[in-house]
Protein backbone atom coordinates (compact mmCIF):
# COMPACT_ATOMS: atom_id res chain seq x y z
CA UNK A 1 0.00 0.00 0.00
CA UNK A 2 1.26 3.50 -0.73
CA UNK A 3 3.35 5.04 2.07
CA UNK A 4 1.03 8.02 2.70
CA UNK A 5 -2.50 7.83 1.42
CA UNK A 6 -3.96 10.36 3.84
CA UNK A 7 -2.94 13.46 1.88
CA UNK A 8 -3.41 14.39 -1.77
CA UNK A 9 -0.28 13.48 -3.75
CA UNK A 10 -0.70 16.24 -6.35
CA UNK A 11 -1.28 18.97 -3.73
CA UNK A 12 1.73 17.70 -1.81
CA UNK A 13 3.91 18.35 -4.87
CA UNK A 14 2.58 21.93 -4.81
CA UNK A 15 3.54 22.24 -1.14
CA UNK A 16 -0.13 22.15 -0.16
CA UNK A 17 -1.54 19.75 2.40
CA UNK A 18 -5.02 18.48 1.69
CA UNK A 19 -6.78 15.39 2.95
CA UNK A 20 -7.19 12.75 0.26
CA UNK A 21 -10.70 11.48 -0.54
CA UNK A 22 -10.00 9.31 -3.60
CA UNK A 23 -7.46 6.81 -4.91
CA UNK A 24 -6.54 6.24 -8.55
CA UNK A 25 -5.22 2.70 -8.96
CA UNK A 26 -3.89 3.41 -12.46
CA UNK A 27 -1.85 6.42 -11.27
CA UNK A 28 -1.23 4.91 -7.84
CA UNK A 29 -1.90 8.26 -6.23
CA UNK A 30 -4.21 9.72 -3.59
CA UNK A 31 -6.39 12.65 -4.66
CA UNK A 32 -8.40 15.34 -2.92
CA UNK A 33 -11.86 16.29 -4.21
CA UNK A 34 -10.54 19.19 -6.29
CA UNK A 35 -7.75 17.19 -7.92
CA UNK A 36 -10.14 14.34 -8.55
CA UNK A 37 -12.35 16.69 -10.57
CA UNK A 38 -9.37 17.73 -12.71
CA UNK A 39 -8.37 14.07 -12.95
CA UNK A 40 -11.71 13.20 -14.54
CA UNK A 41 -11.36 16.00 -17.12
CA UNK A 42 -7.78 15.45 -18.28
CA UNK A 43 -7.58 13.56 -21.56
CA UNK A 44 -4.84 11.25 -20.26
CA UNK A 45 -6.75 10.23 -17.14
CA UNK A 46 -10.43 10.70 -17.91
CA UNK A 47 -10.86 6.94 -18.38
CA UNK A 48 -9.38 6.17 -14.98
CA UNK A 49 -11.80 5.10 -12.29
CA UNK A 50 -10.78 6.46 -8.88
CA UNK A 51 -12.28 4.77 -5.83
CA UNK A 52 -12.94 6.21 -2.35
CA UNK A 53 -9.79 6.27 -0.27
CA UNK A 54 -11.60 4.28 2.43
CA UNK A 55 -12.26 1.51 -0.10
CA UNK A 56 -8.61 1.49 -1.12
CA UNK A 57 -7.54 1.17 2.49
CA UNK A 58 -9.89 -1.79 2.91
CA UNK A 59 -8.06 -3.73 0.21
CA UNK A 60 -6.00 -6.62 1.62
CA UNK A 61 -2.35 -5.68 1.78
CA UNK A 62 -1.33 -8.41 -0.68
CA UNK A 63 -3.59 -6.73 -3.26
CA UNK A 64 -2.70 -3.13 -2.52
CA UNK A 65 1.02 -3.97 -2.53
CA UNK A 66 0.89 -5.15 -6.15
CA UNK A 67 2.91 -2.58 -8.09
CA UNK A 68 1.38 -1.25 -11.27
CA UNK A 69 4.62 0.43 -12.35
CA UNK A 70 8.01 -1.12 -13.04
CA UNK A 71 10.17 -1.05 -9.90
CA UNK A 72 13.31 -1.01 -12.05
CA UNK A 73 12.49 1.71 -14.56
CA UNK A 74 9.67 3.62 -12.84
CA UNK A 75 7.50 3.27 -15.92
CA UNK A 76 3.96 1.97 -16.25
CA UNK A 77 3.52 -1.65 -17.24
CA UNK A 78 2.41 -2.12 -20.84
CA UNK A 79 3.29 -5.76 -21.57
CA UNK A 80 2.64 -9.07 -19.80
CA UNK A 81 5.02 -12.03 -20.17
CA UNK A 82 2.98 -15.21 -20.25
CA UNK A 83 5.99 -17.49 -19.81
CA UNK A 84 7.30 -15.79 -16.66
CA UNK A 85 3.88 -14.56 -15.47
CA UNK A 86 5.07 -11.02 -14.79
CA UNK A 87 4.12 -7.57 -16.11
CA UNK A 88 6.76 -5.59 -18.03
CA UNK A 89 7.41 -1.99 -18.90
CA UNK A 90 8.65 -1.07 -22.38
CA UNK A 91 12.28 -1.10 -21.24
CA UNK A 92 11.94 -4.62 -19.78
CA UNK A 93 10.84 -6.02 -23.13
CA UNK A 94 14.45 -6.45 -24.28
CA UNK A 95 14.98 -9.13 -21.63
CA UNK A 96 11.92 -11.02 -22.85
CA UNK A 97 12.38 -10.77 -26.61
CA UNK A 98 11.94 -14.52 -27.06
CA UNK A 99 8.99 -14.84 -24.69
CA UNK A 100 5.32 -15.01 -25.48
CA UNK A 101 4.07 -11.55 -24.45
CA UNK A 102 0.69 -9.82 -24.58
CA UNK A 103 -0.34 -6.23 -24.05
CA UNK A 104 -1.61 -5.35 -20.57
CA UNK A 105 -4.66 -3.74 -22.13
CA UNK A 106 -5.58 -6.98 -23.89
CA UNK A 107 -5.25 -9.33 -20.91
CA UNK A 108 -7.06 -6.97 -18.52
CA UNK A 109 -9.86 -5.97 -20.87
CA UNK A 110 -13.19 -6.85 -19.25
CA UNK A 111 -11.31 -9.03 -16.76
CA UNK A 112 -14.00 -8.80 -14.08
CA UNK A 113 -16.65 -10.02 -16.50
CA UNK A 114 -14.45 -12.64 -18.16
CA UNK A 115 -15.30 -16.32 -18.08
CA UNK A 116 -12.19 -17.03 -16.01
CA UNK A 117 -13.09 -14.46 -13.36
CA UNK A 118 -16.73 -15.56 -13.17
CA UNK A 119 -15.66 -19.20 -13.07
CA UNK A 120 -13.31 -18.50 -10.16
CA UNK A 121 -16.09 -16.69 -8.31
CA UNK A 122 -18.39 -19.65 -8.90
CA UNK A 123 -15.77 -22.18 -7.80
CA UNK A 124 -15.18 -20.28 -4.55
CA UNK A 125 -18.92 -20.36 -3.87
CA UNK A 126 -19.04 -24.05 -4.82
CA UNK A 127 -16.19 -24.86 -2.46
CA UNK A 128 -17.97 -23.24 0.47
CA UNK A 129 -21.19 -24.99 -0.49
CA UNK A 130 -19.41 -28.34 -0.71
CA UNK A 131 -17.73 -27.79 2.63
CA UNK A 132 -21.07 -26.93 4.21
CA UNK A 133 -22.58 -30.05 2.65
CA UNK A 134 -19.81 -32.21 4.06
CA UNK A 135 -20.11 -30.61 7.51
CA UNK A 136 -23.87 -31.11 7.49
CA UNK A 137 -23.49 -34.68 6.23
CA UNK A 138 -20.90 -35.60 8.86
CA UNK A 139 -22.95 -34.02 11.66
CA UNK A 140 -26.02 -35.87 10.41
CA UNK A 141 -24.01 -39.09 10.48
CA UNK A 142 -23.14 -38.41 14.12
CA UNK A 143 -26.85 -37.91 14.86
CA UNK A 144 -27.69 -41.12 13.00
CA UNK A 145 -25.07 -43.02 14.98
CA UNK A 146 -26.54 -41.69 18.23
CA UNK A 147 -30.06 -42.58 17.08
CA UNK A 148 -28.99 -46.06 16.05
CA UNK A 149 -27.17 -46.51 19.31
CA UNK A 150 -30.32 -45.57 21.22
CA UNK A 151 -32.36 -47.91 19.02
CA UNK A 152 -29.97 -50.79 19.61
CA UNK A 153 -29.85 -50.07 23.33
CA UNK A 154 -33.63 -50.49 23.40
CA UNK A 155 -33.35 -53.77 21.50
CA UNK A 156 -30.69 -54.98 23.88
CA UNK A 157 -32.75 -53.93 26.89
CA UNK A 158 -35.87 -55.63 25.50
CA UNK A 159 -34.02 -58.87 24.90
CA UNK A 160 -32.47 -58.55 28.33
CA UNK A 161 -35.96 -58.38 29.89
CA UNK A 162 -36.93 -61.63 28.16
CA UNK A 163 -34.09 -63.59 29.67
CA UNK A 164 -33.03 -64.10 33.28
CA UNK A 165 -30.67 -62.12 35.46
CA UNK A 166 -27.57 -64.27 34.94
CA UNK A 167 -27.00 -62.38 31.61
CA UNK A 168 -26.05 -59.14 33.43
CA UNK A 169 -22.39 -59.54 32.67
CA UNK A 170 -23.00 -60.20 28.96
CA UNK A 171 -25.25 -57.15 28.76
CA UNK A 172 -22.51 -54.99 30.21
CA UNK A 173 -20.02 -56.30 27.66
CA UNK A 174 -22.25 -55.62 24.67
CA UNK A 175 -23.13 -52.10 25.83
CA UNK A 176 -19.45 -51.33 26.30
CA UNK A 177 -18.73 -52.65 22.83
CA UNK A 178 -21.57 -50.55 21.45
CA UNK A 179 -20.20 -47.44 23.13
CA UNK A 180 -16.69 -48.18 21.87
CA UNK A 181 -17.87 -48.64 18.29
CA UNK A 182 -19.87 -45.42 18.55
CA UNK A 183 -16.70 -43.69 19.74
CA UNK A 184 -14.77 -45.17 16.83
CA UNK A 185 -17.40 -43.92 14.39
CA UNK A 186 -17.40 -40.41 15.83
CA UNK A 187 -13.61 -40.34 15.97
CA UNK A 188 -13.43 -41.39 12.31
CA UNK A 189 -15.95 -38.71 11.34
CA UNK A 190 -14.14 -36.02 13.32
CA UNK A 191 -10.90 -36.82 11.49
CA UNK A 192 -12.65 -35.71 8.31
CA UNK A 193 -14.73 -32.91 9.82
CA UNK A 194 -11.94 -30.98 11.55
CA UNK A 195 -9.72 -30.40 8.47
CA UNK A 196 -12.85 -29.65 6.42
CA UNK A 197 -13.79 -26.92 8.90
CA UNK A 198 -10.26 -25.49 8.69
CA UNK A 199 -10.41 -25.39 4.92
CA UNK A 200 -13.85 -23.81 5.18
CA UNK A 201 -12.32 -20.93 7.12
CA UNK A 202 -9.56 -20.55 4.51
CA UNK A 203 -12.03 -20.51 1.62
CA UNK A 204 -14.29 -18.07 3.50
CA UNK A 205 -11.33 -15.70 3.78
CA UNK A 206 -10.53 -16.27 0.09
CA UNK A 207 -14.09 -15.38 -0.78
CA UNK A 208 -13.90 -12.19 1.29
CA UNK A 209 -10.64 -11.31 -0.44
CA UNK A 210 -12.23 -12.11 -3.76
CA UNK A 211 -15.10 -9.71 -3.01
CA UNK A 212 -12.59 -6.97 -2.19
CA UNK A 213 -10.79 -7.69 -5.46
CA UNK A 214 -14.04 -7.64 -7.34
CA UNK A 215 -15.18 -4.38 -5.79
CA UNK A 216 -12.02 -2.38 -5.47
CA UNK A 217 -8.93 -3.86 -7.13
CA UNK A 218 -7.63 -2.61 -10.47
CA UNK A 219 -7.79 -4.89 -13.47
CA UNK A 220 -4.09 -5.66 -13.27
CA UNK A 221 -4.29 -6.37 -9.57
CA UNK A 222 -7.23 -8.59 -10.24
CA UNK A 223 -5.48 -10.50 -13.00
CA UNK A 224 -2.33 -11.11 -10.96
CA UNK A 225 -4.09 -12.14 -7.74
CA UNK A 226 -6.45 -14.46 -9.59
CA UNK A 227 -3.53 -16.80 -10.23
CA UNK A 228 -2.91 -17.26 -6.48
CA UNK A 229 -6.60 -17.73 -5.78
CA UNK A 230 -6.88 -20.31 -8.58
CA UNK A 231 -4.05 -22.31 -6.99
CA UNK A 232 -5.89 -22.33 -3.65
CA UNK A 233 -9.18 -23.21 -5.29
CA UNK A 234 -7.58 -26.07 -7.28
CA UNK A 235 -5.90 -27.37 -4.13
CA UNK A 236 -9.14 -27.36 -2.13
CA UNK A 237 -11.17 -28.85 -4.99
CA UNK A 238 -8.67 -31.68 -5.21
CA UNK A 239 -8.81 -32.12 -1.43
CA UNK A 240 -12.61 -32.40 -1.38
CA UNK A 241 -12.55 -34.82 -4.32
CA UNK A 242 -9.88 -36.87 -2.52
CA UNK A 243 -12.26 -37.32 0.41
CA UNK A 244 -14.63 -39.14 -1.92
CA UNK A 245 -11.89 -41.01 -3.81
CA UNK A 246 -10.38 -42.31 -0.56
CA UNK A 247 -13.83 -43.21 0.83
CA UNK A 248 -13.43 -40.64 3.60
CA UNK A 249 -17.11 -39.68 3.27
CA UNK A 250 -18.58 -43.16 3.43
CA UNK A 251 -21.58 -43.28 5.73
CA UNK A 252 -21.00 -45.19 8.95
CA UNK A 253 -23.80 -47.16 10.59
CA UNK A 254 -23.95 -49.08 13.83
CA UNK A 255 -25.37 -52.52 13.16
CA UNK A 256 -26.47 -54.72 16.00
CA UNK A 257 -26.84 -58.45 15.33
CA UNK A 258 -28.61 -60.53 17.91
CA UNK A 259 -26.96 -63.84 18.68
CA UNK A 260 -29.41 -66.62 17.82
CA UNK A 261 -28.54 -68.33 21.12
CA UNK A 262 -29.94 -65.36 23.03
CA UNK A 263 -33.39 -65.96 21.64
CA UNK A 264 -33.16 -69.67 22.42
CA UNK A 265 -32.10 -68.78 25.98
CA UNK A 266 -29.40 -71.43 26.08
CA UNK A 267 -27.22 -71.78 29.16
CA UNK A 268 -24.08 -71.97 27.03
CA UNK A 269 -24.63 -68.48 25.62
CA UNK A 270 -21.25 -66.79 25.27
CA UNK A 271 -22.16 -63.59 23.44
CA UNK A 272 -24.99 -61.08 23.67
CA UNK A 273 -24.51 -60.22 20.01
CA UNK A 274 -22.11 -58.04 18.11
CA UNK A 275 -21.77 -54.40 17.15
CA UNK A 276 -20.38 -53.66 13.71
CA UNK A 277 -19.57 -50.49 11.85
CA UNK A 278 -21.20 -50.65 8.44
CA UNK A 279 -20.04 -48.43 5.60
CA UNK A 280 -22.59 -47.07 3.14
CA UNK A 281 -21.85 -45.28 -0.12
CA UNK A 282 -21.70 -41.54 0.40
CA UNK A 283 -24.52 -39.54 -1.17
CA UNK A 284 -22.45 -36.36 -1.34
CA UNK A 285 -21.87 -35.02 -4.83
CA UNK A 286 -19.51 -32.10 -5.05
CA UNK A 287 -20.88 -29.05 -6.82
CA UNK A 288 -18.45 -27.67 -9.37
CA UNK A 289 -18.90 -24.98 -11.95
CA UNK A 290 -17.41 -27.39 -14.47
CA UNK A 291 -15.07 -30.37 -14.59
CA UNK A 292 -11.41 -29.81 -13.87
CA UNK A 293 -9.26 -28.97 -16.85
CA UNK A 294 -5.54 -28.74 -17.34
CA UNK A 295 -5.98 -25.06 -18.23
CA UNK A 296 -8.97 -22.76 -18.08
CA UNK A 297 -9.37 -20.47 -21.06
CA UNK A 298 -10.30 -16.85 -20.33
CA UNK A 299 -13.12 -16.99 -22.84
CA UNK A 300 -14.48 -20.31 -21.63
CA UNK A 301 -17.87 -21.28 -23.05
CA UNK A 302 -20.67 -22.93 -21.09
CA UNK A 303 -21.41 -26.55 -22.02
CA UNK A 304 -24.74 -27.40 -23.60
CA UNK A 305 -26.52 -30.66 -24.39
CA UNK A 306 -24.88 -30.48 -27.81
CA UNK A 307 -21.50 -30.91 -26.11
CA UNK A 308 -22.50 -34.22 -24.49
CA UNK A 309 -21.08 -37.25 -26.33
CA UNK A 310 -21.61 -40.97 -25.76
CA UNK A 311 -18.92 -43.59 -26.37
CA UNK A 312 -20.14 -47.20 -26.54
CA UNK A 313 -18.32 -49.44 -24.04
CA UNK A 314 -20.16 -52.76 -24.42
CA UNK A 315 -23.38 -54.53 -25.34
CA UNK A 316 -25.07 -56.66 -22.68
CA UNK A 317 -27.51 -59.54 -23.08
CA UNK A 318 -30.22 -58.92 -20.47
CA UNK A 319 -32.24 -62.15 -20.98
CA UNK A 320 -35.33 -59.99 -20.49
CA UNK A 321 -38.59 -60.09 -22.41
CA UNK A 322 -40.04 -56.80 -21.09
CA UNK A 323 -37.32 -54.93 -19.20
CA UNK A 324 -38.67 -51.96 -17.20
CA UNK A 325 -35.86 -51.10 -14.79
CA UNK A 326 -32.08 -51.23 -14.64
CA UNK A 327 -29.18 -50.13 -12.46
CA UNK A 328 -25.51 -50.90 -11.74
CA UNK A 329 -23.89 -52.09 -8.53
CA UNK A 330 -20.74 -50.62 -7.07
CA UNK A 331 -18.90 -53.81 -8.10
CA UNK A 332 -20.01 -53.37 -11.73
CA UNK A 333 -22.89 -55.88 -11.89
CA UNK A 334 -25.87 -54.98 -14.10
CA UNK A 335 -29.38 -55.49 -12.69
CA UNK A 336 -32.52 -55.67 -14.88
CA UNK A 337 -36.17 -56.17 -13.90
CA UNK A 338 -38.61 -57.93 -16.24
CA UNK A 339 -42.24 -56.85 -15.79
CA UNK A 340 -43.76 -59.79 -17.69
CA UNK A 341 -41.53 -62.66 -16.53
CA UNK A 342 -41.55 -61.28 -12.95
CA UNK A 343 -37.79 -61.75 -12.73
CA UNK A 344 -34.68 -59.93 -11.59
CA UNK A 345 -31.62 -60.62 -13.75
CA UNK A 346 -28.15 -59.93 -12.35
CA UNK A 347 -25.44 -59.85 -15.03
CA UNK A 348 -21.73 -59.82 -14.18
CA UNK A 349 -19.49 -57.09 -15.59
CA UNK A 350 -18.10 -59.63 -18.08
CA UNK A 351 -21.62 -60.15 -19.50
CA UNK A 352 -22.34 -63.58 -18.01
CA UNK A 353 -25.50 -64.31 -16.01
CA UNK A 354 -24.79 -64.22 -12.28
CA UNK A 355 -28.30 -65.30 -11.23
CA UNK A 356 -32.01 -64.86 -11.84
CA UNK A 357 -34.64 -64.59 -9.11
CA UNK A 358 -38.40 -64.07 -8.85
CA UNK A 359 -40.16 -61.73 -6.45
CA UNK A 360 -43.68 -63.16 -6.71
CA UNK A 361 -46.38 -62.01 -6.23
CA UNK A 362 -44.96 -58.62 -7.29
CA UNK A 363 -44.65 -57.88 -11.01
CA UNK A 364 -41.17 -56.32 -10.62
CA UNK A 365 -41.21 -52.99 -12.42
CA UNK A 366 -38.46 -50.47 -11.60
CA UNK A 367 -35.35 -50.91 -9.41
CA UNK A 368 -32.92 -48.77 -7.41
CA UNK A 369 -30.21 -49.42 -4.82
CA UNK A 370 -30.97 -48.71 -1.15
CA UNK A 371 -27.38 -49.45 -0.10
CA UNK A 372 -24.54 -51.71 -1.28
CA UNK A 373 -26.39 -54.95 -0.53
CA UNK A 374 -30.09 -54.10 -0.82
CA UNK A 375 -32.31 -52.96 -3.68
CA UNK A 376 -35.87 -51.63 -3.83
CA UNK A 377 -38.17 -53.02 -6.56
CA UNK A 378 -41.66 -51.67 -7.24
CA UNK A 379 -44.63 -54.01 -7.66
CA UNK A 380 -45.83 -52.53 -10.97
CA UNK A 381 -49.25 -53.75 -12.13
CA UNK A 382 -49.53 -56.49 -9.52
CA UNK A 383 -53.08 -56.95 -8.22
CA UNK A 384 -52.00 -59.03 -5.22
CA UNK A 385 -50.11 -56.23 -3.49
CA UNK A 386 -48.95 -52.68 -4.26
CA UNK A 387 -45.73 -51.19 -3.01
CA UNK A 388 -42.01 -51.91 -2.78
CA UNK A 389 -39.97 -55.07 -2.10
CA UNK A 390 -36.68 -54.54 -0.24
CA UNK A 391 -34.39 -57.35 -1.40
CA UNK A 392 -30.93 -58.40 -0.25
CA UNK A 393 -29.09 -59.23 -3.47
CA UNK A 394 -26.34 -61.11 -1.64
CA UNK A 395 -28.64 -63.54 0.19
CA UNK A 396 -31.32 -63.26 -2.54
CA UNK A 397 -34.19 -62.92 -0.09
CA UNK A 398 -36.93 -60.35 0.54
CA UNK A 399 -36.28 -58.37 3.72
CA UNK A 400 -39.42 -56.26 3.78
CA UNK A 401 -42.47 -55.19 1.78
CA UNK A 402 -43.59 -51.55 2.00
CA UNK A 403 -47.28 -51.06 1.26
CA UNK A 404 -48.35 -48.11 -0.89
CA UNK A 405 -51.94 -47.03 -1.73
CA UNK A 406 -51.80 -47.91 -5.43
CA UNK A 407 -49.87 -49.59 -8.26
CA UNK A 408 -46.24 -48.50 -7.93
CA UNK A 409 -43.98 -47.94 -10.93
CA UNK A 410 -40.90 -45.70 -11.26
CA UNK A 411 -38.55 -45.49 -8.25
CA UNK A 412 -35.33 -43.64 -7.38
CA UNK A 413 -33.19 -43.01 -4.30
CA UNK A 414 -31.91 -39.63 -3.10
CA UNK A 415 -29.81 -39.71 0.08
CA UNK A 416 -31.88 -41.53 2.76
CA UNK A 417 -35.17 -41.49 0.85
CA UNK A 418 -36.91 -43.44 -1.89
CA UNK A 419 -39.25 -41.62 -4.29
CA UNK A 420 -41.98 -43.68 -5.97
CA UNK A 421 -44.61 -43.04 -8.67
CA UNK A 422 -48.03 -44.28 -7.51
CA UNK A 423 -50.71 -44.53 -10.19
CA UNK A 424 -53.50 -41.97 -9.83
CA UNK A 425 -52.03 -40.47 -6.65
CA UNK A 426 -48.66 -38.93 -7.41
CA UNK A 427 -45.21 -39.28 -5.86
CA UNK A 428 -44.55 -40.83 -2.44
CA UNK A 429 -41.44 -40.58 -0.29
CA UNK A 430 -40.12 -43.50 1.80
CA UNK A 431 -37.57 -43.02 4.59
CA UNK A 432 -34.96 -45.79 4.25
CA UNK A 433 -34.10 -45.64 7.96
CA UNK A 434 -37.53 -46.62 9.31
CA UNK A 435 -39.50 -47.13 6.04
CA UNK A 436 -42.17 -44.57 6.95
CA UNK A 437 -44.02 -43.10 3.95
CA UNK A 438 -45.27 -39.60 3.13
CA UNK A 439 -47.22 -38.16 0.20
CA UNK A 440 -44.90 -35.67 -1.55
CA UNK A 441 -46.76 -34.58 -4.72
CA UNK A 442 -50.43 -35.11 -5.52
CA UNK A 443 -51.16 -35.57 -9.23
CA UNK A 444 -53.00 -38.04 -11.45
CA UNK A 445 -50.02 -40.08 -12.61
CA UNK A 446 -50.70 -42.67 -15.32
CA UNK A 447 -49.26 -46.22 -15.17
CA UNK A 448 -45.62 -46.69 -16.24
CA UNK A 449 -44.50 -43.27 -14.91
CA UNK A 450 -40.87 -42.87 -13.86
CA UNK A 451 -39.23 -40.50 -11.36
CA UNK A 452 -35.77 -39.06 -10.67
CA UNK A 453 -34.51 -36.63 -8.00
CA UNK A 454 -31.44 -34.37 -7.86
CA UNK A 455 -30.62 -31.12 -6.02
CA UNK A 456 -34.12 -30.74 -4.54
CA UNK A 457 -35.70 -31.04 -7.97
CA UNK A 458 -38.14 -33.84 -8.78
CA UNK A 459 -38.53 -35.08 -12.36
CA UNK A 460 -41.24 -37.44 -13.60
CA UNK A 461 -42.67 -38.69 -16.89
CA UNK A 462 -46.29 -38.60 -18.07
CA UNK A 463 -46.88 -40.76 -21.13
CA UNK A 464 -50.47 -39.52 -21.42
CA UNK A 465 -49.10 -36.47 -23.22
CA UNK A 466 -45.50 -37.66 -23.88
CA UNK A 467 -44.05 -35.14 -21.41
CA UNK A 468 -41.22 -34.85 -18.90
CA UNK A 469 -41.90 -32.58 -15.90
CA UNK A 470 -39.43 -30.84 -13.57
CA UNK A 471 -40.82 -29.46 -10.30
CA UNK A 472 -39.87 -28.65 -6.69
CA UNK A 473 -40.68 -30.90 -3.76
CA UNK A 474 -44.09 -29.26 -3.39
CA UNK A 475 -45.08 -29.96 -6.98
CA UNK A 476 -44.63 -26.43 -8.38
CA UNK A 477 -43.43 -26.86 -11.95
CA UNK A 478 -40.12 -25.39 -13.13
CA UNK A 479 -40.56 -26.63 -16.69
CA UNK A 480 -42.29 -29.22 -18.87
CA UNK A 481 -40.76 -30.77 -21.98
CA UNK A 482 -43.13 -32.03 -24.68
CA UNK A 483 -42.19 -32.62 -28.31
CA UNK A 484 -44.06 -35.44 -30.05
CA UNK A 485 -41.82 -35.19 -33.10
CA UNK A 486 -38.78 -36.35 -31.12
CA UNK A 487 -40.10 -38.09 -27.96
CA UNK A 488 -43.02 -40.53 -27.91
CA UNK A 489 -44.03 -42.74 -25.00
CA UNK A 490 -41.31 -41.65 -22.52
CA UNK A 491 -40.25 -44.47 -20.23
CA UNK A 492 -37.19 -44.75 -18.02
CA UNK A 493 -35.09 -41.65 -17.49
CA UNK A 494 -32.19 -40.45 -15.40
CA UNK A 495 -30.43 -37.19 -14.48
CA UNK A 496 -26.68 -36.57 -14.81
CA UNK A 497 -24.36 -34.47 -12.64
CA UNK A 498 -25.32 -31.28 -14.52
CA UNK A 499 -29.07 -31.86 -14.13
CA UNK A 500 -29.39 -32.82 -17.80
CA UNK A 501 -32.16 -35.37 -18.31
CA UNK A 502 -31.69 -38.55 -20.37
CA UNK A 503 -35.09 -40.06 -21.28
CA UNK A 504 -35.82 -43.24 -23.24
CA UNK A 505 -38.59 -42.95 -25.85
CA UNK A 506 -40.11 -46.42 -26.23
CA UNK A 507 -42.31 -45.66 -29.22
CA UNK A 508 -39.78 -43.24 -30.82
CA UNK A 509 -36.95 -45.80 -30.22
CA UNK A 510 -34.46 -43.21 -29.08
CA UNK A 511 -32.82 -41.50 -26.13
CA UNK A 512 -33.29 -37.73 -25.84
CA UNK A 513 -31.13 -35.50 -23.64
CA UNK A 514 -32.90 -32.41 -22.24
CA UNK A 515 -31.02 -29.43 -20.76
CA UNK A 516 -31.38 -28.60 -17.08
CA UNK A 517 -33.71 -25.70 -17.87
CA UNK A 518 -35.85 -27.74 -20.27
CA UNK A 519 -35.18 -25.34 -23.14
CA UNK A 520 -32.75 -27.40 -25.23
CA UNK A 521 -32.80 -31.01 -26.33
CA UNK A 522 -30.93 -33.41 -28.58
CA UNK A 523 -31.68 -36.88 -29.89
CA UNK A 524 -28.50 -38.54 -28.67
CA UNK A 525 -29.28 -42.21 -29.51
CA UNK A 526 -31.56 -43.66 -32.21
CA UNK A 527 -32.46 -46.91 -33.97
CA UNK A 528 -29.20 -46.58 -35.91
CA UNK A 529 -27.42 -47.13 -32.57
CA UNK A 530 -29.32 -50.37 -32.00
CA UNK A 531 -32.23 -49.06 -29.95
CA UNK A 532 -35.49 -51.01 -30.29
CA UNK A 533 -38.18 -49.72 -27.96
CA UNK A 534 -35.81 -48.73 -25.12
CA UNK A 535 -37.55 -48.73 -21.77
CA UNK A 536 -34.99 -48.44 -18.95
CA UNK A 537 -31.99 -46.20 -18.36
CA UNK A 538 -29.51 -45.54 -15.54
CA UNK A 539 -26.67 -43.00 -15.06
CA UNK A 540 -23.73 -43.75 -12.74
CA UNK A 541 -22.73 -40.32 -11.41
CA UNK A 542 -19.38 -41.52 -10.07
CA UNK A 543 -18.20 -43.36 -13.18
CA UNK A 544 -20.12 -41.11 -15.63
CA UNK A 545 -21.54 -44.18 -17.41
CA UNK A 546 -24.98 -44.48 -19.01
CA UNK A 547 -26.81 -47.83 -19.15
CA UNK A 548 -29.65 -48.05 -21.72
CA UNK A 549 -31.84 -51.18 -21.99
CA UNK A 550 -34.14 -52.17 -24.83
CA UNK A 551 -37.42 -53.79 -23.81
CA UNK A 552 -36.06 -57.13 -24.97
CA UNK A 553 -32.69 -58.87 -24.83
CA UNK A 554 -30.11 -56.09 -25.33
CA UNK A 555 -28.66 -53.24 -23.27
CA UNK A 556 -25.84 -50.81 -24.02
CA UNK A 557 -23.24 -49.24 -21.72
CA UNK A 558 -21.88 -45.82 -22.74
CA UNK A 559 -19.23 -43.52 -21.32
CA UNK A 560 -20.51 -39.95 -21.12
CA UNK A 561 -18.04 -37.23 -22.14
Amino acid sequence: MASNTSICGICSLRQITKTSEHWCSECEEALCDECEEHHKLLKATRRHKPIPISSYKSLPSFIADINQSCVYHNEQYHIYCNEHAIPLCLQCINDHSKCNVTSIEKITMNIKTSGQFLDLESRLADLLQNIERIKKNRKANVTDIETLREQHVKEIKQIRVEINNHLDNLEKQILEELKEKEYQCKESIQKVLLPVKERGSIITQCQLNFKSIKDYASDLQTYIEMRDLEVKVDENEQYLQSLIDTKGLEHLDLVYKVDTNVQNILNNLKSFGSIEIKNRISDIELTRAKDKQAQIQVAATRKTVNDVKLILQKKITTNGKTVRGCCMSREGDFLFTDHVLHSLYVIKSDGTLKYEMSVDPSDEFDITFVDDNNVAITSGSSIDRTGIDIINIENRNTLKFINLPGPSYGITRDQDSLFVCVEGRGIYKVNTMDYTTSHMISCNLPPFSYVSVLDNKIYYTDDNDNSVVCCDNKGSRHWTFKNDSVLRLPRGFTVDNDNNVFVAGERSSNVVIISNDGKQHKEILTEEDGLREPSAIFFDKQKRELLVANSTQIAFLYRVT
